[in-house]
């Protein structure tokens, strides 16, 4: 049993200087974040600024990592890499897909109290990701070579290609207990430990990235190298210090004994997410193949917007983790009303920075393409097609905040829905829209806004049904627990 201590007249579920009583010694109370109490609106704020900190520094890391390539070992490096781009993202997205599924049922257990299964399921959890990364690993290494063919890599730069992707996915272990670990902290109420492993990881990488291709001449090789070694890193800090810090993660050996319906629950979850992410990983690769056929202006106009889209996005990626942790917690503690109102803050929430991002997307657009490109044919097509898809901010933004409520829910079917709604919609309004000529080039920004809409309005119909309240994964009577 844990027991807290108190050290003012505040209530033991939102004070963060709490110490944690267990098995002899203290912990702190910050690493544990309980979201069944308190302002829903601070709770996600909170839990989303360490997350949109981690990922915009994760930007700048890949930007600067593409710099290193490219300045210092030359522009068919940068191509190599490159090269393998989409592939690693459908690797690592099955990962965290299985990760955020295993975050979300001790998140469901944690609301609930089960302190027993979040250590049965924090032990079981190892199970499922080292399979996946054995799985992801032996694929990538005999199948590097075939895949890079079949997506038609130039053979000047096959060699380096399959190089560089192989020594990547023989990282894949790091990768899933990184972001196993990180989602299983966060599934506790902790956003700030994986921030700091996670611009650790960026740090290493960069400094790896100049020792291995300035001092050591590794070339393409010694990037991966890089890059793989700092993922180690960073997994075994992290969960060094999880272990030190979060009660949770002082297993014993009962917890490591395989608890069917605890792998079965986690799969349940995790594989359809898995399986959304590998299918939005599929729409952008074919969504390229027909960027690819109007010439390099558009390729080139498209990137840069793609960039500028991505570092926007990281607010609503981060709040839509924090509402998945928060909807599971609310949900294990049987209180959907809490989650009616964390789904109505993070609604406003999104409303206001999408109009804010679509003011300065009219007024700066330009001169943030100007950052990005030099060639002013560019530039007037993307400040344009940003124009264009800025009006579609705030349907993008409810699209992750219903995925995180629904996801949080341990709602699979929409998992599935949203999935293939990606592709529909991505692939068939882009092949539709271009081959208009009232519409042209500007169909594929089109196309995304209009996929945006197609997802949100699949969500808003299925959190309005108010089937997410009944589709907790357990069900917590006399100790037991069932796959519902």
């Amino acid at each position: 049993m844990i027991v807290v201590t108190k050290s003012n007249n505040q209530t033991a579920a939102t004070d963060l200087e709490y110490l944690v009583w267990h098995e002899g010694r203290y912990y702190f109370m910050q690493f544990i974040q309980d979201m069944t109490h308190g302002s829903p609106l601070k709770l996600l704020v909170r839990f989303s600024l360490p997350m949109i900190i981690g990922n915009l520094f994760q930007q700048l890391y890949t930007m600067t990592d593409s710099i290193i390539v490219g300045k210092f070992i030359g522009a068919d490096a940068l191509a190599s890499v490159g090269a393998c781009n989409s592939v690693t993202y459908l690797l690592f997205s099955l990962c965290l897909g299985l990760s955020s599924g295993i975050g979300i049922v001790i998140s469901q257990h944690f609301g609930s109290g089960n302190e027993k299964n979040i250590r049965k399921a924090i032990g079981n959890s190892i199970y499922l990701l080292l399979s996946c990364a054995i799985v992801l690993t032996v694929l990538g290494l005999l199948c590097a070579k075939p895949v890079m063919e079949l997506l038609g890599t130039p053979k000047e730069i096959m060699g380096n290609a399959v190089s560089y992707f192989q020594i990547v996915t023989a990282g894949t272990i790091a990768v899933a207990f990184y972001n196993g670990i990180s989602s299983i902290l966060r599934a506790l109420g902790d956003s700030r430990t994986p921030l700091f492993f996670l611009i650790l990881a960026a740090l290493l990488n960069i400094g790896l990235d100049l020792l291995f291709v300035l001092i050591f001449h590794m070339g393409v090789a010694g990037t991966a190298l890089a890059t793989t070694l700092a993922q180690l890193v960073s997994a075994c800090s992290c969960l060094a210090f999880a272990i030190h810090t979060n009660p949770y993660f002082r297993l014993t050996k009962t917890c490591f004994a395989p608890d069917r319906e605890l792998i079965t629950q986690m799969l349940h979850i995790g594989l359809p997410l898995s399986l959304q992410n590998a299918m939005i990983a599929l729409s952008c690769t074919v969504l390229q193949g027909i960027i690819n056929t109007f010439g390099t202006t558009v390729v080139a106009a498209f990137t840069s917007t793609n960039r500028i889209e991505s570092l926007i996005a990281q607010v609503f990626l981060s709040l839509n983790t924090a509402l998945s942790s928060y909807t599971a917690q609310n949900l294990g503690a049987e209180n959907p009303d809490r989650v009616r109102q964390g789904t109505r803050c993070s609604v406003g929430i999104v409303c206001v920075f999408s109009i804010i991002m679509l003011l300065f997307i009219y007024l700066f657009g330009k001169s943030v393409m100007g950052w990005f490109v030099q060639e002013p044919d560019v530039i007037q097509t993307g400040s344009r097609a940003l124009k264009l898809i800025s009006c579609f901010f705030a349907a993008w933004g409810l699209l992750y905040v219903f995925r995180g409520v629904l996801n949080g829910a341990g709602n699979a079917g929409f998992a599935y829905v949203s999935g293939l709604l990606e592709i529909i919609g991505r692939v068939g309004f882009a092949l539709l829209f271009t081959r208009m000529d009232s519409v042209g080039v500007w169909g594929i920004w089109l196309a995304e806004g209009c996929t945006w809409i197609l997802i949100t309005v699949a969500g808003i119909y299925c959190y309005r049904r108010g089937n997410w309240k009944h589709s907790k994964l357990i069900r917590v009577s006399a100790g037991k627990y069932s796959l519902r």
